[in-house]
């Protein structure tokens, strides 16, 4: 990764936050641009993954348990913190309406199941709210061996899952799931975000990005449609998203930087918890509040990314040596 790519998850995570705090930008949810531009990321740092570490199908289990080891010890620590917390308050929050079931704790530890919580209502019982991306970004990683190794796969499965995208656009599909959380019709970006390590491609891609969003946009706004739900959102996260992270990932590397996204993870996981137990659930008053809630998150995220998660990233690089 570039020297701009740890710190561009950090901001990324910090806009997330940033939205369940109540923050808007020109009444436009900053937390949607976020997500996209880590699908993009994700693309193009599981393509780097693949290349280099595990380029045959073969390999494909070594690629999944080093993606459970990315994603488990810090999602456990949280999500276990977030349950204890409730089991010793009695406390109910939006997303934790209930004391949990069987199935609850099923969802929460599976993650899959929290991206398609518009028809198991998983939403109701989410220890990390934000974790229905992560299913999708699970689903993606059981993907991305075959659709990246074959590019002609990828190629086929992106023209599709934009398709899906468009038709949610057009209000053919539901427009916040098809063309925000689901992976039919994120996938794209995801394959975008890979397809940056293509010398050829990588600049009419990356800047030709902007270019289509906005065109998008205005053929959108012609019709009316640019104000549902998140439509213009996703399109500044995808026409931000791909120059940004084509030029942080041509930069040098360097230590403060890696160390900087190494904090955006915990970050993303966090914030609800701090809400839940320090706000009552509510967004923090003012920008004292913000800031507090800010330092707590990037507090928390590099304790328990320097006595959890430090020991796990030794054994996954020992992994990919072997």
């Amino acid at each position: 990764m570039g020297t701009g790519m740890g710190t561009l998850r950090l901001l990324l995570a910090l806009a997330v936050l940033l939205s369940h705090a109540d923050v808007r930008v020109a009444q436009l949810n900053p937390g949607v641009m976020a997500v996209i531009g880590f699908y993009l990321i994700s693309g193009y740092v599981m393509a780097g993954l693949i290349y280099r570490h595990y380029g045959a199908l073969s390999l494909a289990p070594r690629f999944y348990l080093d993606r459970l080891l990315r994603l488990y010890p810090q999602y456990l620590v949280i999500a276990i913190a977030a349950l204890v917390w409730q089991w010793a308050t009695g406390a109910t929050t939006q997303f934790l309406s209930r004391m949990p079931t069987p199935l609850d704790l099923f969802n929460n530890l599976a993650i899959v199941p929290m991206n398609f919580f518009m028809w198991n209502g998983s939403d109701a019982y989410a220890l990390i709210p934000p974790s229905w991306s992560l299913g999708a970004e699970m689903q993606f990683y059981l993907l991305a061996p075959l659709l990246i190794l074959f590019p002609r796969i990828g190629l086929i499965a992106a023209a599709i899952s934009l398709l899906v995208q468009v038709l949610a656009w057009l209000g053919v599909l539901h427009a916040d799931w098809w063309g925000y959380r689901l992976l039919p019709g994120v996938l794209w970006f995801f394959l975008l975000g890979a397809a940056l390590h293509n010398k050829r491609l990588a600049v009419p891609l990356a800047w030709g990005s902007p270019v289509l969003a906005l065109a998008v946009y205005l053929a959108l706004a012609a019709k009316g449609l640019h104000a549902v739900p998140y439509h213009t959102e996703v399109l500044i996260g995808w026409g931000l998203g791909a120059p940004l992270l084509y030029l942080a990932a041509r930069l040098p590397r360097s230590a403060w930087d890696e160390q900087l996204g190494d904090l955006a993870y915990g970050v993303f996981l966090n914030h609800f918890l701090l809400l839940w137990v320090f706000w009552g659930g509510k967004a923090p008053a003012g920008p004292l509040g913000l800031m507090l809630l800010v330092a707590a998150s990037i507090a928390l995220s590099w304790l328990i990314q320097r006595f959890i998660e430090q020991p796990v990233v030794l054994y996954r690089r020992h992994l990919r040596r072997t």
